[in-house]
């Protein structure tokens, strides 16, 4: 899968369905996106099934947030975030709207808290959107942490489920990739990934789908 070495990715959400044009992804193009844990698990759902993990790794994301942006102090990830390396995409809501989101599918720091903290100094420096936050808007917003499987090529977006299936659009020097859940039809979503591409062609494209576990602080409301 060639394609996947050539670009890191913002996410492209239902609110403002917004990824841009990046600098290319960090990835190891024979990994996968799923990295095993030091425990010998697979999924990261088995390393956060302890409720009060889920918490702590969010609230961290969102204090990471606040003190990149100088509205808090500096703060110290989970001892247990140290403990596995696992690739992930971090997304900032306003409401419903996504204020600033950075990830990709494969890992580029030696565990999760350095994915994350690495996601948020990328969305805010690439991602367009961030240019706007107050410090109002980042203490209220949101934050969804997402654990994307590995991107598998399919013909067609009408074979994605947006619903339960993240759907990743390619040309030959960005990406666009979509959150599982956060896009009501494929249709609408392949047609954004090509309007942020700059397409017109469909046949230009390359298209994968791919399954993701996503943590949020929005279903906690």
């Amino acid at each position: 899968m060639k394609s996947l070495a050539i670009a890191l990715i913002f996410c492209l959400l239902l609110s403002t369905g917004e990824l841009q044009a990046t600098p290319g992804y960090t990835s190891n193009a024979s990994g996968s996106g799923i990295s095993q844990l030091r425990d010998g698990t697979n999924h990261p759902a088995s390393f956060f099934d302890d409720n009060g993990r889920t918490e702590e790794l969010l609230n961290y994301a969102k204090g990471a947030f606040l003190a990149r942006l100088g509205f808090s102090e500096p703060v110290i990830p989970p001892e247990f975030l140290v403990g596995f390396q696992h690739a992930c995409f971090v997304t900032f809501f306003s409401g419903k709207k996504v204020i600033a989101c950075f990830g990709g599918f494969y890992p580029r720091t030696g565990n999760v808290a350095g994915e994350i903290a690495e996601n948020i100094r990328m969305a805010l420096l690439f991602d367009p959107r961030a240019r706007s936050i107050v410090r109002k808007t980042a203490q209220a917003s949101d934050v969804q942490v997402t654990f994307p499987g590995e991107p598998v090529p399919v013909k067609s977006y009408a074979e994605i489920n947006p619903l339960r299936e993240g759907m990743l659009v390619e040309n030959d020097r960005h990406g666009v990739a979509i959150v599982p859940g956060e896009a009501k039809t494929a249709s609408w979503a392949f047609r954004e990934a090509m309007r942020r591409l700059g397409e017109k062609d469909p046949a230009s494209l390359r298209i994968f789908k791919f399954q993701a576990w996503t943590v949020s602080t929005r279903t906690q409301k």
